[in-house]
């Protein structure tokens, strides 16, 4: 919902991400809300943002300035390291590596006003198909102390490693899940958990997204 993208022939939602600064973004992300709206939605998530713009998007929605759906927002999205260390690079709000560190950041995103846990326990996103689990069931476990302050827990999940581990956990919500087992599926139907199957999502992963369909289709 706080992602902006105009679709200009040739361009992707990935090419364009961060280039508008969050400003630009939020104000132009306004035409979302209205749209969501119009089609009937009236309440979204919006898993994994960053510089707090769906945070400043859903306020703007509950104080009248714009018209959109209620939003329950994540802040930024639990990850793992993913990149070398650089001098005087600046801190990623989201990363986490052990379950200390996943303790702390889930509590900061709270801390800020996330209503939902996002973390991303897998690869898999743009041209990276490969869905390996990033994740420890140790350190989605310790993403519980959401739960201790009455909040959900949404974790992402391209390959059935992540997904059973997440479910394992006690995640609210599996998101993406490509190829999840059968056991993990009867665990989340006993324990109410929800699977998200975000199927129009990746249509614009490695284009023309036969990848993806490949995968759905168990070929």
């Amino acid at each position: 919902m706080s992602f902006y993208w105009d679709k200009a022939p040739g361009t992707s939602p990935w090419a364009q991400l961060g280039t508008l600064g969050p400003a630009v973004t939020v104000f132009l992300a306004q035409e979302n809300a209205r749209k969501a709206l119009a089609t009937g939605v009236t309440t979204v998530r919006d898993l994994g943002s960053f510089d707090n713009m769906d945070f400043a998007l859903r306020e703007l929605i509950n104080r009248g300035a714009i018209v959109g759906p209620r939003m329950f927002v994540a802040g930024n999205g639990l990850h793992i390291s993913s990149s070398p260390y650089k001098v005087g690079a600046i801190p990623d709000a989201g990363q986490c590596d052990g379950v200390e560190a996943v303790q702390r950041v889930a509590r900061q995103q709270i801390a800020a006003g996330a209503d939902w846990v996002k973390m991303y326990g897998s690869t898999g996103s743009d041209k990276d198909v490969t869905g390996f689990q990033t994740f420890t069931y140790e350190e989605m476990k310790a993403a519980d102390v959401a739960h201790f302050a009455c909040k959900r827990i949404a974790i992402h999940s391209y390959g059935p490693d992540g997904a059973r581990d997440a479910v394992r956990a006690g995640t609210n919500t599996v998101e993406h899940a490509i190829n999840i087992d059968d056991a993990p599926l009867a665990l989340m139907a006993k324990k109410g958990i929800i699977y998200v199957p975000t199927v129009e999502h990746n249509k614009y992963y490695c284009p023309p997204g036969r990848i993806w369909l490949r995968y759905y289709r168990g070929a």
